[in-house]
């Protein structure tokens, strides 16, 4: 798969964009929240993974992780390669598949984030939530746009 170091976010943002980081919220506080590391940036290939624990506090009743918040994870992936790529922009449309529950046995979850296309100021991405054994829950694609 890829190697478990995680990459200095703050450090990363700031050699992109210099003095504009002050613009920002950076690490913005959901990342954080949600114990999220950027594990790999391919600036050429235009692609992001994150690793994000599997939480007991993020389960449903059926002690899977709950939907809405596999959608907050493949979002924490597609910000940062959003920021990363492109001038500022807006998520304006989710479409995601939920393939297997996801449960704590698991302990992290790799959500790899990349540059489907871009069409003028739309932003296609595409994404893919998987273990550490390469077994995929979840796929999605986020238009965001260019503002």
């Amino acid at each position: 798969m890829h190697k478990d170091k995680s990459i200095d976010v703050v450090k990363l943002f700031t050699q992109r964009l210099g003095k504009k980081i002050e613009e920002y919220n950076l690490p913005p506080p959901s990342f954080d929240v949600m114990g999220c590391e950027i594990l790999e940036f391919n600036d050429e290939k235009k692609y992001i993974i994150v690793k994000i624990p599997v939480l007991e506090s993020w389960l449903n009743p059926y002690n899977t992780m709950q939907g809405g918040l596999i959608i907050g994870a493949i979002d924490n992936a597609v910000g940062p390669l959003s920021l990363l790529i492109a001038p500022k922009n807006l998520t304006r449309n989710i479409e995601s598949k939920l393939i297997k529950p996801i449960t704590m046995d698991i302990k992290h979850i790799y959500v790899t984030a990349s540059l489907f296309e871009q069409k003028k100021r739309r932003l296609i991405f595409e994404i893919v939530v998987k273990d550490r054994d390469e077994n995929v829950y979840a796929k999605a694609k986020i238009i965001n746009w260019i503002l």
